[in-house]
């Protein structure tokens, strides 16, 4: 970006605060939140206006996103702080997902990006979840194992798929199960059980590719 936009972009902002500030000085009303809602969201929408203007700025997204999720939650602050004390951290969480959806969408030899895209939205679940489900934390481990199931499933590595996600995602779906299933008492042996299937799975397969 030249640096022209650049200093349209700062000045616009200090205008913005100014007007605001003037504003809390004329009516005593105290707009502190608001004003820091609107600095962040503009800051976030520059990143995103860099990212939309050439496709090789990828990065911008991850700062774009993630400030427009914290103007959110700190506007919301200072309109619903009933709402934000409750699901305030699913929309800062949740605009680091989506940065990271947005930078696979862009490059899609970007395949890494789709791990910390699951691992937040995973969160966001959980967060939503929580006071209505009796163990919440299963949404996060299913999330992770649906995460490594989507990065077997698409065709990332120049066109084929890779089979090692596969592994994390049974252990996360496993492990989701497990905590799912609570302290039953035939539950302790799904663990060793399952060490022992993974474990024979991957000897059989070097044998196969031995011969």
């Amino acid at each position: 970006m030249n640096p022209m936009r650049w200093r349209l972009m700062v000045g616009g902002l200090l205008v913005v605060a100014g007007v605001v500030a003037l504003i809390n000085a004329i009516t005593g009303y105290n707009l502190g939140g608001i004003v820091w809602a609107l600095l962040l969201g503009l800051s976030g929408l520059a990143f995103v206006f860099v990212m939309a203007s050439n496709k090789s700025n990828w990065w911008a997204a991850i700062p774009g996103f993630t400030l427009l999720g914290i103007a959110a939650l700190v506007g919301l602050e200072s309109l619903a702080p009933n709402v934000t004390g409750q699901y305030g951290g699913a929309l800062v969480l949740g605009g680091i997902g989506l940065s990271f959806l947005v930078v696979y969408l862009l490059n899609r030899a970007f395949w890494w990006a789709i791990i910390p895209m699951g691992v937040m939205f995973s969160l966001v679940a959980l967060i939503m979840l929580e006071g209505v489900m009796g163990q919440p934390v299963i949404v996060f481990f299913l999330g992770l194992a649906a995460t490594f199931g989507l990065i077997a499933l698409l065709p990332i590595d120049n066109g084929k798929r890779m089979s090692w996600p596969l592994i994390p995602a049974a252990a996360m779906l496993l492990v989701g199960l497990i905590v799912g299933m609570g302290e039953n008492d035939w539950a302790r042996f799904i663990m060793p059980a399952a060490v022992i299937l993974l474990g024979g799975y991957l000897v059989l397969r070097a044998f196969r590719q031995k011969a």
